[in-house]
């Protein structure tokens, strides 16, 4: 008798079904469907840091912004030490998930001081050394457009 016919092996047709099965995964990759519900949010990022300013102002202490958020359903995590906090998921009301990517920066007391990108969708390497209510300026004092939404059309 061939070798290929009769295995004396217990388990051999098994094995030879695991060994098929391995070589179907390297030639067809093995692909996760993506999260059911989660989807690029539809806001520019403007738009996003404008409505996360409203639920939590500028000057909110750092547990009241966290419960705010939590209540509209917006989650992130901390940074070292708690003074950065970056918001990645807003669970919204119809069931749906946003990725969204904005950032929110606490001064030594505890107060959000800042966002990233701020309100007018600059990033401001050093928020603090001008007041919030001041639009960023670029060389000459003029103020500093924001660049478009690589998100939308």
């Amino acid at each position: 008798m061939s070798p290929h016919t009769t295995c004396l092996v217990p388990g051999c047709v098994r094995m030879s079904a695991f060994r098929l099965a391995c070589l179907g995964l390297g030639l067809f990759g093995c692909q996760m469907p993506p999260a059911a519900g989660l989807v690029s949010c539809p806001l520019p990022t403007t738009e996003q840091v404008r409505q996360i300013l409203e639920l939590a102002p500028l000057g909110t202490p750092r547990d009241e912004v966290m419960a705010r958020l939590s209540e509209a359903g917006i989650a992130g995590t901390f940074g070292e030490n708690q003074s950065i906090y970056y918001c990645d998921l807003w669970k919204r009301a119809d069931d749906l998930r946003w990725h969204i990517n904005v950032v929110l920066l606490f001064d030594d007391q505890g107060k959000l001081y800042a966002t990233r990108p701020d309100a007018s969708g600059q990033v401001d390497p050093s928020p603090r050394s001008r007041p919030a209510s001041e639009p960023p300026t670029g060389p000459g004092g003029q103020p500093i457009e924001p660049p478009p939404d690589p998100f939308q059309p």
